[in-house]
């Protein structure tokens, strides 16, 4: 052991030995004595065990945080359930920074007032007037937006025929 590992088991050997010691002498039992020395001892050594210590030969890795990852999707689905069953802020802004990404495939700014026509021709009036306005308040409205940003991402990528599928 190196000197800095045994130095707090020796300071709480030494102060529990003097504890006992000086409670001893003032009348308490030599078993209750005893036990606050051993206590001494043992916060020395859980002590030494945590100040300086090394790290662990399987430390483990911190992990990298991808979007998409079963953390992610679970932190998504707290923030869409408020208190009283409605949406919450955080689910709205997560929803809207969502649309805005589908919609910058498109050229198209969710806040920008020139581009909220195209926006309600291509995901409806219902999608876009929730996204817009972030009226978003249940489970519904949030399903009816993504089922619109679905079929909008559907709508750009053509369909495969059966003659271009393998198998």
């Amino acid at each position: 052991m190196t000197g800095a590992r045994t130095a707090p088991i020796a300071a709480g050997a030494l102060l529990g030995a003097v504890s006992g010691f000086l409670l001893w002498v003032l009348g308490v039992s030599w078993a209750v004595a005893v036990a606050i020395a051993l206590f001494g001892i043992a916060a020395g050594i859980a002590w030494a065990g945590f100040a300086g210590g090394e790290t662990p030969l399987f430390a483990r890795l911190p992990a990298d945080p991808r979007p998409g990852t079963r953390s992610d999707m679970t932190q998504v689905a707290w923030s869409l359930r408020g208190r009283h069953g409605e949406v919450s802020d955080a689910g709205v802004k997560r929803l809207r920074a969502f649309a805005r990404a589908r919609l910058a495939h498109h050229r198209l700014d969710l806040d920008d007032p020139g581009d909220q026509s195209r926006i309600r021709a291509l995901l409806g009036d219902t999608a876009a007037a929730a996204l817009t306005h972030g009226s978003v308040r249940t489970i519904a409205d949030v399903e009816r937006c993504l089922d619109a940003l679905e079929t909008l991402d559907a709508a750009a990528v053509p369909a495969r025929t059966k003659a271009h599928r393998r198998g």
